[in-house]
């Protein structure tokens, strides 16, 4: 892929001084959306462009991340089948903060290192969406504490590191709908068709959407409806481009 000596695209994190070389998008929806579809395709287009673009999920696992990785993945203490929950009540916060610390490592290492070799960035696991799970968790532990007042306290645990997007494309897909999505594809992470999943879910996207109406700015929707994936990728396309001041084609 060629660089393109005009895109020298810059943000900075906030109550941060570190400066991304990259522009970072991140796709969001809830599980099922087609996130990692419209993120592939998404990365196609910029490349085809001339601009250098990395695609990243996960990094690589090894020592005490694959170790950690592998505890949440295969021995949650949230249990996947049944009516779910948590066996004890501590066990949410280990839970939560076990995560936290997973996701620290993604954004500091993986995605701070790909800003630094790329022009453009997409991460294809919407980091908004892993603060709305983040949220919920705690909600479903705190019913007596409202929303607003357990986001920020979860803010003061992230800011010094969360990574905000330049612009995060929001694919609007209600939960029931992306839910069968996600059972028919047979693939992703967790079971899709557990019920614990199914209980889980209002609770998230409403979650979700109070996390996203905080960055008005950055925040872009496409309502998925029954477009397919060509279309809704063309429309990421056409927010990234205007990001990125390309002209429109």
């Amino acid at each position: 892929m060629t660089t393109m000596s005009t895109a020298n695209t810059r943000s900075t994190r906030d109550r941060t001084t570190v400066q991304q070389r990259a522009a970072v998008i991140t796709i969001e929806g809830v599980w099922g959306a087609g996130k990692t579809t419209c993120a592939r395709r998404l990365g196609e287009h910029l490349a085809s462009l001339g601009f250098t673009t990395r695609v990243v999920a996960y990094g690589a696992r090894h020592g005490v991340l694959a170790d950690l990785s592998d505890f949440l993945e295969h021995h949650p203490l949230r249990s996947r089948t049944g009516i779910g929950g948590f066996t004890v009540p501590h066990h949410a916060i280990i839970d939560l903060f076990l995560r936290l610390c997973r996701e620290a490592d993604h954004q500091t290492r993986v995605y701070q290192a790909a800003c630094r070799e790329n022009q453009v960035v997409i991460i294809d696991h919407g980091v908004y969406l892993k603060m709305a799970y983040y949220l919920t968790i705690l909600a479903e532990r705190n019913p007596d504490v409202p929303q607003h007042t357990l986001l920020p306290q979860l803010r003061a645990c992230t800011d010094l590191w969360w990574l905000h997007p330049d612009l995060a494309i929001h694919l609007d897909v209600p939960w029931p709908l992306a839910r069968e999505r996600a059972i028919a594809r047979g693939r992703g992470d967790g079971n899709p068709a557990a019920v614990e999943r199914l209980l889980f879910l209002p609770a998230l996207a409403e979650n979700y959407q109070r996390v996203l109406a905080e960055r008005p700015g950055s925040v872009r929707r496409i309502t998925v409806g029954l477009r397919d994936a060509d279309d809704v990728a063309c429309k990421a396309a056409q927010y990234a481009r205007h990001l990125l001041k390309v002209p429109a084609e």
